[in-house]
């Protein structure tokens, strides 16, 4: 791009090379790439309009709008994403957060005021799948009593958690493990002694079986559910930077359902609600698993499952009380 050109000259040229990859609401995008480049308000960067600027802002500027233009998502160029009106930091190693999902929070947060009107102690919580950890720490700040395992199969993303969870200063009710929910109990924990000096080990809580459900009170989790075969139809923004392992439910999308499930009957002594996010059009699917799995089980004295919508009034997701 020329130095000779004004920011909104730029911002301009650079709404055009957005335009050409067909990235939607370009000159927008443009704004916001620019903002990021100079660190500044939006009313900054409007009153700055007719500025020149020197060769490295024309040169970040240009380099943010090749990595949009290869439709690299902004939350991992600007490394930071909103949720639940709370900020987090995001890479590749995990899931951009979206607000589809903050309806799984709203459902934890009105089951965590009930147990606490009938338990009067703290609430234990497992998020499974933890990622950025958005979902346990959104939970966390909005809500006090409560302890929170965050649980991940991925070392990287525990990473991020871990970061997240002190940005937001709630050390003392979100706990980062390692675990993977698909080798059951006997996950190996060795995975966790990494040579990489950056990744920190996160093992299993001594006496503390992150397996057995019966040591919490809710369970929730929003699993990867795409089915495989979807996967490489998805936009090019997700298919190729977010992780698939994240994405990847299985070939009918419920491999993990199914798991959760399985450990749910096992583990049925205490009353406990498991609120899972899941594709609308699943639904129906997964009314019939739960029916499968939860039907005739000794030791289950009651179940229920319930489903909420989202803000598009869509099936969100799914909340099965049981014990």
């Amino acid at each position: 791009m020329d130095e000779d050109l004004s920011v909104y000259e730029l911002i301009k040229e650079g709404e055009t090379r957005l335009i050409r990859s067909d990235i939607g609401n370009a000159f927008d995008e443009s704004i916001v790439l620019m903002r990021y480049a100079l660190k500044k308000s939006m009313g900054e960067v409007i009153i700055s309009y007719g500025d020149k600027l020197d060769k490295n802002k024309v040169d970040l500027f240009e380099k943010l709008i090749k990595r949009r233009s290869r439709k690299e998502p902004y939350a991992y160029i600007a490394n930071k994403k909103e949720f639940y009106s709370l900020e987090f930091f995001v890479d590749g190693s995990v899931l951009i957060p979206r607000p589809d999902t903050e309806c799984l929070v709203d459902e934890a947060l009105k089951e965590i005021e009930k147990f606490q009107n009938e338990l009067k102690r703290k609430i234990y919580i497992l998020d499974i799948g933890t990622g950025s950890g958005a979902v346990a720490i959104s939970i966390a700040k909005n809500s006090y009593n409560v302890i929170i395992y965050a649980v991940d199969n991925s070392i990287k993303s525990l990473n991020v958690a871990k970061k997240n969870i002190k940005a937001n200063r709630v050390e003392k009710k979100v706990i980062p493990v390692y675990f993977d929910m698909l080798k059951s109990k006997k996950t190996d924990l060795s995975l966790c002694r990494s040579s990489l000096h950056d990744f920190d080990c996160y093992l299993k809580p001594n006496g503390f079986d992150i397996y057995d459900f019966d040591n919490f009170d809710i369970i929730v989790s929003n699993p990867p559910y795409i089915e495989t075969d979807e996967l490489k139809i998805l936009d090019d923004g997700i298919k190729f930077y977010e992780p698939p392992e994240a994405l990847d439910g299985g070939e009918d999308g419920l491999k993990f359902y199914r798991k959760i499930f399985d450990a749910a009957v096992l583990h049925s002594r205490n009353k406990k609600s498991i609120i899972l996010e899941i594709d609308y059009r699943k639904k129906s699917a997964i009314y019939s698993l739960f029916e499968k799995k939860f039907t005739n089980y000794n030791g289950i004295k009651f179940k229920r499952l319930v489903f909420a919508n989202d803000l598009s009034n869509k099936e969100r997701v799914t909340k099965i009380t049981y014990g």
